[in-house]
This record gives structure tokens, sequence and C-alpha cells, in this order.
């Protein structure tokens, strides 16, 4: 099982994705874990062994917070149509395609 920390602002709208993508987890049968939360909390998740961590598009300038979760898991910004219209199934394809690649280098 993979856990993936979504990162937003406040963490609402990485609740909203997370509930978005539930369906998709499992009609792919994706072996992922989706861990919304907000900076203030984003930290403490990395200890329970985040694989992955995405932060939303307009949460990118927190550049401080940003310094303190890269180099403990792999730090990517999610995509703006992914993010933008809260696609559950286009974020499960964006994880499970980082992993793809990650195996094959």
């Amino acid at each position: 099982m993979k856990n993936i920390l979504l990162v937003c602002e406040d963490g609402i709208s990485s609740n909203f994705l997370v509930k978005s993508a539930k369906l998709f987890i499992e009609n792919y049968q994706a072996d992922i874990n989706l861990i919304p939360s907000n900076f203030e909390n984003a930290e403490q998740h990395l200890n329970d062994g985040v694989d992955l961590v995405l932060v939303a598009p307009q949460a990118t300038y927190h550049e401080k917070e940003l310094e303190l979760l890269d180099g403990k898991a792999n730090l990517l910004t999610i995509p703006d149509e992914v993010y933008g219209w809260a696609n559950g199934e286009k974020l499960v394809k964006f994880i499970l395609n980082q992993f793809k690649s990650a195996k094959a280098v």
C-alpha cells in the first residue's frame, strides 16, 4: 500500500479530492491510501510512511513548508486539470503513473 499525502491551504479541498477519488481507487484496484491535510498538519503525517506528497497548485508559494516536506518523500504539484476540477479519476491515474515511472528507472 502506497500512502499519498495531499496538501492544500486549509485541508478542505484535499478532503474533497480524496472523496472524489475513492470510487476510482476501487475501480482501478489501486493499492493507495490518500491522506488529506493542510500545511500545518502535513509534517506529522510524514512519520506514518508517506510515499508521495502532492501539493495543491495554489499552495506552492509555501516555500518554507515545502522545503520541510521535500526530501522526506517525493514531492509533486497536483496538475491544474486534476485539482481544478476535483477529478478523482485523473488523480488516481496521475498517482499510478508516478509509481510506474519509478519502477521503470
